[in-house]
């Protein structure tokens, strides 16, 4: 029976981890396709009924924006990990990426941001999860 380190299961789990949030990223960019595309059907209908359909315009412009900001943190947290990220795939400094990524939420939360610090945090708990 092959013992495998501790370092080296918190290094798959990262890894796995990381995968996972690739896996998201394109996800939620699916869907912020298909947002895309309901909301300049919205937009579409709200012209062409005389601006008669505000209140479904807003809603769709809001649910657009929302899926954004989730797409774009989730690629903001994805350029964090790989700057940390070895040629081998593995995160040789991951203490202080974690640190780093809590850095960053309780900034973004300080700005008043807490969509994106929301994000960020399930992200890092998910991370602390694996050590």
């Amino acid at each position: 029976m092959t013992i495998i380190s501790r370092e080296i299961e918190i290094q798959e789990k990262l890894s796995t981890i990381f995968d996972e949030l690739i896996d998201q990223k394109e996800h939620i960019r699916h869907q912020l396709a298909q947002s895309r595309q309901v909301y300049k059907q919205v937009c579409d209908q709200h012209i062409l009924s005389g601006f008669a359909s505000e209140s479904e315009w807003l809603e769709a412009t809001q649910l657009h924006q929302e899926k954004f900001i989730e797409y774009d943190a989730h690629c903001y947290l994805l350029d964090i990990l790989t700057d940390y990220r070895d040629i081998e795939g593995y995160f040789p400094e991951y203490i202080d990426m974690l640190a780093n990524l809590e850095a960053i939420m309780l900034k973004f939360a300080q700005e008043e941001r807490y969509e994106v610090s929301a994000i960020i945090k399930q992200w890092l708990n998910k991370l602390i999860k694996s050590l």
